[in-house]
């Protein structure tokens, strides 16, 4: 099997490892057993295990968002459940003790924001592409940043982004300003 194939391959298997594990240590031995690897092969490949996690969430991410700004359908459920979806990859990164570089979050910020204006795009039928393009930016920096810190942002808020249902509280109040239905 080709490197890259290989690589691929286990940034798949570990994505599927992630997916499962709610609350365990994901171990580079367990990321190992799963891939059908020696434990080496991850820093061999990817540097760390850090390194490989950053791109299993980042991938799980694009992933998500893709398949549904493909979708003939878009709603306002459509793109808050991708919101949603963001925050929780985030509050991942942070569970797994991963912190995005500036370079990483940057990237995820502009692929995401790009998806997220073409679903907004088709669902509202009026933009301003400029103003909407700066909206969807803050909207997405500002849900990133807060579900990379939870602890932090709940002190400071009083709003427990871990909690599922404070979390659509906020996303929905947020979708609601980006979509022009706020006061």
């Amino acid at each position: 099997m080709h490197v890259e194939e290989k690589k691929k391959e286990i940034v798949m298997r570990t994505a599927n490892l992630v997916s499962s594990t709610e609350g365990r240590e994901i171990t580079t031995r367990r990321i190992a057993e799963n891939a059908g690897i020696n434990p080496a092969m991850v820093n061999y490949y990817f540097g760390s295990k850090g390194n490989l996690l950053k791109l299993v969430m980042s991938a799980m991410t694009r992933d998500h968002i893709s398949d549904a700004s493909l979708s003939p359908e878009i709603s306002r459920k459509t793109l808050f459940d991708q919101l949603v979806g963001i925050c929780e990859t985030s509050m991942q990164y942070a569970r797994f003790g991963i912190s995005r570089d500036t370079e990483t979050f940057s990237r995820d910020v502009l692929e995401y924001s790009r998806k997220i204006v073409e679903m907004k795009k088709r669902l509202s039928r009026k933009t301003n592409d400029v103003e909407d393009k700066i909206s969807i930016f803050r909207t997405l920096c500002f849900l990133m940043m807060i579900s990379e810190d939870p602890e932090g942002f709940a002190s400071y808020s009083g709003i427990d982004v871990r909690d599922k249902s404070q979390l659509r509280v906020l996303v929905s109040e947020q979708l609601d300003i980006l979509l022009g239905e706020a006061l």
